[in-house]
């Protein structure tokens, strides 16, 4: 996501979006109010208790007084100790829970997402939206915020104070607000701005780090790991010189201010000094004057810091929102109805045309195809025919652009969508782990299932034997993306996970494709226990499956050029003949004399 220049408004208004999640501890938050006027009241009187501390001791030269007055100083600081550790606590509660329940909006917002919001974005880049920029809100809300109040409160209070007490003295001290707001507003925008760039920088560099990690057998195959790592260096080297290029103007901002701020200082130092000489003022009076006066230079200093930080948030909540502000994809109406009990597995595409934006040539073609209850149908074609973009209409990744798609006569748009996706089970042909044990690996298919129905799914599935011989059995972790078994055995981890969330549509994306022949017979005859209770869609690579369907659809640029029987279609398709031939050729370069598959083939 591009960095944009925010306007002060911009970036007050970005921030402002955030009181609605603060509204729900606003309770909380009047008594940190109330523990941060009170502080900031014990601190204005600092200053005129030292004048009597000091007027004692020079003028009146009165021990007991002096005594009195110092002892007052210690309940005082003992005091506002208690009130400061009060509405630090308070505040950091509400900062924390705020962040939290963005965090969570945010991941939940991102996890509705369709896959095609995901495909155009980097996974690392949202990784690092959902963890660092919450982060840098966190502390404008944790410290920035009391602060700006405390400070505020500070530079009222102050002013009103020292022009009560001296007002010509009060002028001197005026002289460095201007300057200070003119250097706070120039460095705070070039600050957000190098900041906003930070940021970006950063997320593109762990977005890699993560594509590295997940991919780095491919990574260490190729031998790129030194390339990968001077990619890296160079996003984190341009993230360095951005940091030291906000450091530099932080510094430059501070410096300036201070500078300006405490100059202020020394003028009324030097005219109060005179003042003292004159006898117009006490030296008591004049080391209150000059304690408000660095009271009024260090809010100043404050405020222009803050308002540095203040950009800087503004961009990260520019960024949160951006995310918060895409739209779903894929709306479930508020009328949606529940998907009628029991579904029975009778899917229906109507006239189905679609493809993947505005502008984008279309994917599928007006298909018409009914597939009744139990059967299994296989989708054949050419790469890029449509066959994954039609089944992944079904639980809604997609939504056609025209026609009908429906499960027992009841359009996928006017259902609920988890009874919806509750009902279709997948099998990918590469399947995804989680970085967990088996045990949350097969409960995700459903959390409810009790330990012998995961022991029975697992032994379905042909996965209970392997996984009863690992270490830890069913408590055994599998690594990132189940990195520590076979393709074989996490195939058979992923099959037994959907038998488990006991569907009654099923799509197969050729599940035994990548295996090697021991692996791949005991997966087929795992998917065919499952199959046995579903209606069955699948995107076919081998002839044993092609064969094995109830019916064949066979789909050729967007459109289903026929569909039948292997047999009838073999006798009357072109292009399924022509599949099938390169399949075959393709199979027996493979196949040893008399094997299972030259038999079948044979037959036909």
């Amino acid at each position: 996501m591009a960095s944009q220049r925010l306007s002060p408004r911009k970036a007050v208004g970005f921030l402002r979006r955030l009181v609605p999640r603060v509204r729900p501890y606003r309770g909380q938050l009047l008594v940190t109010l109330v523990m941060l006027v009170v502080s900031t009241a014990v601190g204005l009187a600092f200053p005129l208790v030292v004048r009597q501390l000091l007027d004692a001791a020079f003028l009146a030269a009165n021990g007991a007084r002096l005594n009195r007055v110092a002892l007052g100083l210690l309940l005082l600081f003992a005091f506002q100790a208690v009130i400061n550790f009060g509405q630090s606590y308070l505040m950091a509660g509400v900062s924390e829970r705020v962040i939290a329940d963005l965090r969570k909006d945010l991941f939940g917002h991102l996890a509705l997402q369709p896959p095609g919001f995901f495909s155009m974005r980097r996974v690392g880049e949202l990784s690092s939206r959902l963890a660092a920029d919450p982060a840098m809100i966190q502390q404008v809300l944790r410290f920035g915020v009391p602060e700006l109040l405390r400070q505020g409160l500070f530079l009222i209070g102050a002013l009103t104070l020292v022009t009560l007490t001296n007002p010509r003295l009060t002028l001197v001290t005026l002289t460095a607000i201007p300057l200070a707001i003119l250097m706070g507003w120039l460095f705070g925008r070039r600050v957000r701005r190098v900041s906003t760039s930070i940021q970006d920088t950063l997320a593109v560099a762990i977005a890699r780090a993560e594509q590295v990690f997940t991919q780095i057998r491919v990574v260490q195959s190729f031998t790129r790991e030194a390339w990968e790592a001077e990619r890296f260096a160079v996003d984190i080297n341009k993230t360095r010189d951005l940091g030291l290029t906000r450091g530099l103007e932080r510094a430059s901002l501070t410096g300036v201010v201070t500078f300006t701020a405490f100059g202020a200082v020394v003028l009324v130092l030097w005219e109060g000094g005179r003042l003292v000489l004159a006898g117009a003022l006490t030296p008591g009076t004049l080391v209150a004057f000059l304690l408000y006066a660095v009271t009024i230079s260090g809010a100043i200093t404050s405020l222009a810091g803050f308002w540095s930080q203040l950009q800087e948030s503004a961009g990260a909540a520019q960024r949160i929102f951006e995310l918060l502000d895409h739209p779903h994809e894929l709306i479930e109406h508020g009328n949606a109805r529940p998907l009628p009990e029991p579904v029975r597995g009778v899917v229906r595409y109507q006239d189905v045309w679609f493809r993947y934006g505005e502008g984008q040539p279309w994917v599928l073609k007006g298909i018409d195809a009914d597939i009744r209850e139990g059967s299994t149908v296989a989708l054949v074609g050419s790469s890029g025919a449509g066959k994954s973009t039609l089944v992944s209409l079904l639980p809604r990744f997609f939504d056609a652009q025209k026609g009908l798609v429906c499960v027992d006569g009841n359009d996928v748009r006017e259902v609920q969508l988890e009874d919806l996706r509750r009902a279709i089970g997948i099998v990918p042909q590469e399947p995804m782990l989680f970085a967990g044990s088996v045990r949350e690996n097969l409960l995700y298919g459903n959390a409810e299932a009790s330990e012998m129905e995961m022991i029975e799914a697992a032994r379905a599935a042909y996965a209970h034997d392997f996984v009863s011989g690992l270490p830890k059995g069913y408590d055994e972790l599998v690594g990132e993306r189940g990195v520590t078994l076979s393709a074989g055995q996490r195939q058979r981890i992923a099959i037994a996970r959907v038998m488990l969330k006991r569907p009654r549509l099923l799509i197969l994306d050729e599940a035994s494709s990548s295996l090697d022949a021991e692996s791949e017979r005991l997966v087929q005859d795992a998917l065919e226990r499952l199959m046995s209770r579903c209606t069955t869609l699948v995107i076919a690579h081998r002839l044993s499956t092609v064969i094995r369907a109830d019916r064949i659809l066979v789909l050729e640029g967007g459109f289903i050029e026929d569909h039948g029987t292997h047999s009838e279609l073999l006798g009357r398709s072109e292009v399924y003949a022509r599949l099938y031939r390169s399949q075959f050729d393709d199979a027996m370069a493979y196949v040893e004399p008399g094997s299972r598959v030259e038999v079948i083939s044979k037959k036909d």
